[in-house]
């Protein structure tokens, strides 16, 4: 678990955006707020969603230690500034490098450093004419706004908009990214392997997709676009939209017609899996593209996405063994033969995840070496399909 304290002296709209964000996440916790403002609305917010508060003098922030050991006291291994208008002392980014997170209401370089915040900016950005403004979320480092950039996005600015118009596209922007971008951050740390962020992101998806249970839900991905963890919880929803048309095709009830267009829909499906697999398999890729193989390196029966791919349905099947377990409807004998299914399928995922781990390692270090082999599938192919084919004759 991952913990996580926000920085904040104003109203805390942020701050209880990220907090509400990963109120129900089993790997990040907000478990603090602090502030240099006692009379700040963000107390009232965070006190509404249980989070305790603590307030700090202008000084204790320049001098660090005071500060650092209330971090301590709550464990905290991110700072996550939102509207916080005191600068941070040496001594507290030390003890945090590379943990410490801002968002700037602009696009940096523009429009930053001291003085540069809330209204001022966007009266700024009218002022000169921009035609765009946005967010920049960065690490903090000891000067004003000069941190690293993670992560922008851009909103236009129109001719007759006023900074109380910029300010509201800002913070769409704001509340639709940060969270997003501080769960992509802390993921990568809150997996101890890739395995683990696998479950992690899997487990989310399946319990999402089965809070309508429909098969026509929208996706409502959490992570932020072309990320990994973005291509994980796509792949996992793919799955549990396709295990549920699966269970349609098969109604006894079901009208004949209808079933023509679930086979249809499932081809479609299986062609978008296949699809995410090549792409997570060509992040692989990237990502190894340096190591160096060793001369007697060889390659496994399967790419690194395709363990991925079993890894998701792996996690579909036990969530739903584990709910034919809890099954109310049935006797004794029906879920005890579900709960032995069920600790095989826990097993099962607990060696597949080493498999993959070790897979990786051994790419990482030369000992293995992969390709990706582009779908060369032949029944959706108007020119390789003889029934296809055959109509044009």
């Amino acid at each position: 678990m991952k913990k996580v304290a926000i920085f904040a002296s104003g109203s805390g709209t942020n701050a209880e955006n990220i907090s509400r964000y990963f109120s129900e996440n089993q790997h990040i916790e907000v478990t603090l707020l602090v502030s240099n403002n006692s009379k700040a609305g963000v107390h009232e917010r965070m006190s509404l969603l249980g989070i305790p508060s603590v307030t700090f003098s202008k000084q204790a922030f320049a001098e660090g230690r005071p500060v650092l050991e209330k971090l301590k006291e709550y464990a905290v291994d991110w700072i996550v500034l939102a509207g916080f208008m005191n600068k941070l002392s040496a001594e507290i980014l030390n003890a945090y490098p590379d943990r410490v997170v801002n968002i700037h209401p602009a696009l940096l370089p523009k429009y930053g450093g001291k003085g540069m915040y809330g209204m001022h900016v966007h009266e700024a950005v009218v002022a000169a004419g921009e035609r765009e403004s946005g967010i920049t979320i960065h690490y903090v480092n000891e000067q004003y706004d000069e941190g690293p950039v993670i992560f922008q996005a851009s909103c236009p600015v129109l001719p007759t908009d006023t900074p109380e118009d910029v300010a509201a596209k800002v913070h769409a922007l704001e509340y639709k990214h940060y969270p997003r971008v501080i769960a992509s951050l802390l993921s990568k740390e809150c997996a101890d392997s890739f395995s683990s962020l696998c479950v992690s992101v899997f487990e989310r998806a399946t319990k999402d997709y089965h809070v309508t249970d429909h098969v026509d839900a929208p996706v409502r991905n959490p992570f932020e676009p072309g990320t990994i963890e973005s291509q994980l919880y796509l792949k996992n929803w793919i799955d549990a939209v396709q295990w549920h048309l699966e269970d349609l095709i098969r109604d006894p009830q079901i009208i004949p017609e209808n079933v023509v267009v679930l086979k249809r829909r499932i081809d479609r499906s299986n062609q978008e899996r296949t699809d995410l697999v090549e792409q997570i398999d060509s992040y692989f890729l990237k990502t190894y593209e340096k190591t160096s193989v060793c001369p007697d390196a060889t390659i496994n029966t399967e790419s690194p996405a395709w363990a991925v791919d079993r890894l998701s349905i792996l996690i579909l099947k036990i969530y739903h063994m584990q709910q034919e377990v809890n099954r109310p409807d049935t006797d004794d004998a029906h879920r005890e033969t579900c709960q032995w299914k069920l600790s095989v399928l826990l097993e099962q995922k607990q060696d597949l995840s080493a498999a993959l781990d070790q897979l990786l390692e051994d790419i990482g270090k030369g000992k293995k070496y992969m390709k990706v082999y582009r779908q060369m599938k032949m029944y959706n192919d108007p020119a390789l399909n003889p029934v296809l084919y055959g109509h044009k004759k």
